[in-house]
């Protein structure tokens, strides 16, 4: 059955794709047919024709690449470098009344073509991507009427290091965010939004705890190369998949399906509270309580004289060619770190808040064990780095989380749903323009193998769910359309408008060279996001696989 859901999946992707790509070009289409220009070739898809046919003098063909398309307007300058040439119709050999084939042996002159207006042109250019609008409203109704599933996702922060800034701070795990940056949450991905559009070293942060509101702010930043977030990470559902004998958990008792609720009666809100709690305090005995085939069960543990965490690998230099703090002093791979200082190691991420914390310049104090040995080292961090890569054995694996939907679908308004796509394009364009602070580039975006995914990921959940994204997809097309860019339609839009002013042309060929210019770019473009795209691959496929779990609504607390 999983073959004909990818074909289903595959089908589906290609129908709803090819449809926002069709309504975009039958509005240049029908409106250039409606102002009387010439119309040559109506195409989806760019490249190699796959399938074409011929009615009143146009051409109708599916390409190759289906990443767009077009419509041949002789009269409007469009990009030999997408389209092809006029070579790539194929010759119809039709035969005149003696019954003689024609031949292009004694081809007549070409007839000048009629000279169309500016306005008609700015008509023509503007009707793809108000067409892609109307389309994502109509839609955007269907979705009101027959409702969306509405991912539940609680802003439930599910692990805060204690030797961290944020818990300094005043945070704590299943803390509830209420507001980000002036913005009301609903879900962890309005935390993402909202940071990411948030400026300055520190984000303004409302939290619940119960009823108790906190008002703090968090240090956010581009972590280790990545986009503007907050270091803390959402609240995991922790339900096992496996474990291994022997091993630091594997004794403690767990089977498969067992979801773990709480160590000492405190929750457990993810998988490093969870060692953090377990790995505090060496022999101490803790009552662990998970749910089991619907009944609580207790388990008793007690804590090992160490946690697991070692050294997965020495880094000897960093990237500027310097020795790394951890090259200089003796620190093997394999080597277990059992404290630092007066701090018992209960966790890697643990270890590195520890790391973090460490005043500049200042030495720590890190105890090792090496087989039956113990050792002392003292190393100064480097800008919060020591350079060693840090593992943690814990002989316990967690199922991957499932997608979670509210059990009564949402019914938002045609209105609520364009303004949320606009603000999420908004809060995109915005980042890239200010990309050093924010960390977002062109390798953050989707071409259509990443199009592809997410609609192939949307379809495999729900079909609505590939609708609410379609919707987003088209106000995007329509944007993007419009940018005042040759090759584009506000490209076209923007030469009529020049052409209007000046009361003549752009000349030919400044309108060749531009065109061709940034067909080229474009090109480029594409197969840079493509690669960018295809390393996703794994994380999409991921995601594609992941359950989907249906849930009635309750209230997320702290």
């Amino acid at each position: 059955m999983e073959i004909l859901n990818i074909i289903y999946v595959v089908a589906v992707v290609f129908l709803l794709f090819g449809a926002a790509i069709f309504v975009h070009e039958f509005g240049h289409f029908w409106v250039a047919l409606k102002r009387g220009l010439i119309v040559e070739e109506f195409a989806i898809g760019f490249g190699p024709i796959v399938w074409s046919k011929e009615h009143d003098g146009i051409l109708y063909s599916i390409r190759l690449i289906p990443a767009g398309g077009f419509v041949k307007l002789p009269q409007m300058l469009t990009s030999e470098a997408i389209e092809g040439k006029a070579e790539d119709i194929p010759e119809t050999n039709e035969e005149d009344e003696s019954g003689n084939k024609n031949e292009d042996d004694d081809p007549e002159p070409e007839e000048e073509l009629p000279e169309v207006s500016p306005f008609s042109k700015i008509l023509v250019a503007f009707a793809g991507p108000l067409m892609n609008v109307i389309f994502a409203f109509a839609i955007a109704i269907f979705i009101w009427i027959v409702g969306i599933p509405k991912q539940i996702n609680e802003p439930v922060i599910g692990y805060v290091g204690k030797s961290s800034e944020e818990f300094e701070r005043g945070v704590r795990p299943g803390d509830v965010f209420k507001v980000v940056n002036g913005v009301e949450i609903e879900t962890w991905q309005d935390v993402i939004y909202a940071v990411l559009d948030s400026t300055g070293k520190t984000v303004d942060v409302t939290l619940l705890r119960g009823d108790e509101e906190i008002k703090v702010d968090l240090p956010a930043d581009t972590w280790d190369g990545g986009i503007r977030r907050l270091r803390l990470e959402s609240r995991d559902i922790l339900k096992v998949l496996s474990f291994e004998t022997p091993s630091i958990l594997g004794e403690a008792g767990f089977e498969p399906e067992d979801v773990i609720q709480s160590v000492n009666g405190n929750e457990a809100y993810s998988q490093y509270h969870l060692l953090d709690m377990l790995m505090a305090n060496s022999g101490e005995k803790k009552t662990i309580q998970v749910m089991r085939k619907g009944a609580v069960v207790e388990l008793e543990y007690e804590t090992p004289d160490v946690a697991g965490v070692k050294v997965g690998m020495v880094i000897n230099e960093d990237e500027d060619g310097k020795a790394t703090p951890a090259s200089k002093v003796d620190i093997e791979k394999g080597d277990f770190i059992k404290s630092s200082g007066s701090k018992h190691v209960t966790s890697t991420l643990q270890l590195i808040d520890i790391i973090r914390s460490q005043e500049k310049g200042k030495k720590l104090e890190l105890e090792l064990i090496r087989g039956k040995e113990t050792l002392i080292v003292e190393v100064t961090p480097v800008e919060g780095r020591l350079g060693i890569g840090l593992e943690q054995e814990i002989g316990l694996s967690f199922k991957p989380e499932p997608i979670r939907y509210s059990k009564e679908p949402a019914h938002p308004t045609p209105i609520e749903q364009i303004n949320d796509v606009l603000d999420k394009i908004a809060i995109t364009f915005k980042a890239l323009g200010r990309g050093k602070e924010s960390g977002v580039g062109a390798k953050d975006l989707s071409g259509p193998v990443g199009i592809f995914g997410m609609l192939a990921i949307q379809v495999n959940h729900s079909i609505m769910l590939a609708l609410g994204f379609l919707v987003l997809l088209n106000i995007n097309l329509a944007i993007l359309n419009l940018l005042p860019v040759p090759v584009l339609d506000g490209g076209h839009i923007l030469m009529s408008i020049i052409e209007w002013i000046r009361k003549e042309p752009v000349s030919v060929r400044v309108q060749e060279w531009a065109t061709t210019a940034f067909a080229a770019l474009l090109l480029c473009f594409f197969v840079y996001v493509t690669f960018a795209d295809v390393k996703r691959v794994p994380l999409l496929h991921e995601i594609f696989k992941r359950d989907t779990q249906v849930e009635n609504t309750s209230s997320s607390g702290g």
